[in-house]
This record gives structure tokens, sequence and C-alpha cells, in this order.
């Protein structure tokens, strides 16, 4: 199969399911979407510097689980002692 054997099968498909078929090059320009998708990017980056890191989430549930625990007896020192 030749590549433009592959664009008409790829046409048929579309115009089989009910899709328009692009007949043109579209009107956004290479800049404006490239512009586009580092806006959205830089969005997704500070959203996910909001959220806490896998790390810091483990780190929140042990400690809260150590306060949880009951507190600690202490138990006399062995050390000072003479046999």
């Amino acid at each position: 199969m030749y590549m433009r054997d592959w664009g008409a099968t790829l046409d048929d498909f579309l115009e089989l399911s009910r899709r328009d078929l692009l007949t043109h090059a579209g009107r956004v320009s290479h800049e404006l979407a490239v512009a586009k998708a580092e806006a959205e990017y830089e969005k997704f980056r500070l959203n996910q510097l909001a959220e806490p890191s896998a790390a810091d989430k483990q780190f929140d549930a042990m400690v809260d689980e150590m306060k949880k625990l009951p507190p600690k007896t202490r138990t006399p020192s062995k050390r000072g002692k003479k046999l």
C-alpha cells in the first residue's frame, strides 16, 4: 500500500463515519499553536508544583500515624549501675 492509497482509505473511513474532511491547511498558524501549547503546559506545570509530591503525602501520613501512638513510657536506664 502506498501513502496515497492510505490517505484515500482514511478519507473513506472519515466519510463513512460522517466526519468532515479537512480540505485546507487550517486557520491557526504554527506560532499561535506553539504559544497555546506553551501556555497550557505552564498552567499544567504550576498545577503540578502546587500539589504535594508522593513523598510529601507519605511523610504526612506517617506523621499522622505517629501522633496516634500512645506516649512512650521511660524505662530506667541500665547505664551507671554497677554490677
